[in-house]
């Protein structure tokens, strides 16, 4: 604007001094004039428009600019907040499932040891409980009823020294159509053997009473070896993949440097009480055979056997191993084999 002041105030002096000396411009003297005021005029006023709109421009770039600036911050302080969060939250988290993961293992090791105290508290209260009445009997039966109810995967050695490991309770077998499991079977013969034997004037001991006891088979070794026991008899049932299969089979000790000393009686034993049962109650022998992998056997300082006393794998055979009179008969047969043995 102070342009056009100033042009405007050149062109006026220019008209002022020709009419001060005294002249009078003509038409195209004016005409020219009043073009070259348009002229000015309007170059004046673009120039002044174009700089007012160059400037609001360039205040409105700055500002935009700065919003851009003022929201990127924003942002930034957005995502930075948001990763503190993350990261603090993942801590927690870590610190959570570590401290789980030691209860959990505190809980484990607890549960482990006060498992470990049971049962040898069981077993201290089943050494107790089973002995006869007639404690002045000079011959010590050991009665061990195979398998439990509760399986263990942990594993043990089978024979002092061994780099072989054996899993402690597998869980035995089971009726081929009343799905009987053994250790029942095993349990209600080694019932009836007890009072069968204490019946005798038999010190009577019994690893467990409960199938819910489960004992790994150096732990049921030790149960005899402690009582000084004159025979330690396992009793189980059997099974195989061949249904066809069928027969009681008694089970000894072979000659090695673990079962040396208990060999000769333990075999001797058994075949006796073997042939008495056959004779007793009739079933197909399948024989006396020699073991060397058995952990019961191995850990054993006192004669011991195992008798199979029928495939419960068989049908016929199952049938028969389920009821209470064929129970009876073999508790009998082992019973007057067992008195037969000690005389």
């Amino acid at each position: 604007m102070f342009k056009i002041k100033i042009k405007m105030k050149i062109i006026a002096y220019i008209v002022g001094k020709e009419r001060l000396g005294g002249k009078k411009m003509s038409i195209k003297k004016k005409s020219l004039l009043m073009l070259v005021c348009i002229f000015v005029v309007g170059g004046a006023l673009y120039s002044t428009s174009y700089a007012i709109k160059k400037h609001e421009k360039s205040v409105q770039t700055i500002k935009t600019n700065e919003e851009a600036v003022a929201k990127a911050k924003v942002v930034a302080l957005a995502k930075v907040s948001s990763d503190a969060a993350a990261k603090a939250e993942a801590l927690v988290k870590a610190k959570e499932r570590v401290a789980a993961k030691a209860k959990k293992d505190a809980a484990t090791k607890a549960a482990a040891t006060a498992k470990s105290l049971a049962e040898k508290k069981a077993l201290v209260k089943t050494e107790g409980n089973n002995k006869s009445s007639n404690s002045s009997s000079q011959k010590v039966i050991v009665i061990d009823p195979g398998h439990a109810s509760v399986t263990s995967s942990a594993k043990e050695q089978q024979a002092p020294g061994s780099t072989i490991m054996k899993v402690k309770e597998p869980g035995g077998t089971r009726g081929i159509n009343t799905k009987t499991p053994e250790y029942v079977v095993n349990m209600a013969v080694a019932v009836r053997l007890r009072s069968l034997l204490q019946g005798k004037g038999y010190n009577v001991i019994m690893t467990k009473t409960q199938n819910s006891q489960m004992l790994g088979n150096i732990a049921r070794a030790e149960v005899g070896n402690r009582a000084n026991a004159d025979l330690v008899i396992r009793i189980h049932a059997d099974g195989n993949n061949n249904l066809s299969v069928k027969g009681a089979s008694m089970l000894v000790p072979s000659n090695t440097k673990n079962t040396s000393a208990i060999y000769k009686a333990s075999k001797r034993y058994g075949e006796i009480v073997f042939s008495n049962l056959i004779k007793s109650v009739g079933m197909n022998n399948r024989g006396v055979n020699e073991r060397s992998d058995m952990t019961g056997f191995n850990w054993s300082k006192v004669p011991v056997i195992l008798v199979e006393t029928g495939f419960l794998s068989n049908g016929s055979e199952e049938k028969l191993l389920t009821t209470d009179a064929y129970q009876d008969k073999l508790a009998k047969g082992l019973a007057d084999g067992i008195d037969q043995a000690m005389k």
